[in-house]
């Protein structure tokens, strides 16, 4: 049963690392006592590591195309690539998340 959990977690780019570690860090940081930093400042600290995961997932997007038949390269083809496009939603989850983590150094 746990294996099948693990396998279904997608971690292939850098900011789905921040997407799961922030919110297992914000679970851990509303039930568990923490003795290295006060747990105020892990709910900061992991809340802008969620947002940031979440701003860039969003900007992130999956762009496709046709590759036009060619006699070098072979048949027409679709082919797909991952493009970072900015949009307002995704920075403004960036921006909130970097402030977050601010607030950390600040508390």
């Amino acid at each position: 049963m746990a294996t099948d959990f693990f396998k279904n977690l997608k971690v292939d780019t850098w900011y789905m690392v921040f997407v799961y570690l922030g919110g297992i860090l914000l679970i851990f940081a509303m039930f568990i006592k923490t003795q290295w930093l006060t747990n105020k400042q892990l709910i900061f600290l992991s809340t802008g590591m969620l947002f940031v995961g979440l701003g860039e997932w969003k900007n992130h997007k999956w762009m496709s195309y046709y590759k036009p038949p060619n006699v070098y390269t072979g048949p027409t083809a679709l082919v797909q690539t991952k493009i970072r496009s900015s949009d307002g939603l995704g920075n403004f989850l960036d921006i909130l998340g970097c402030i977050f983590g601010i607030l950390v150094l600040l508390i």
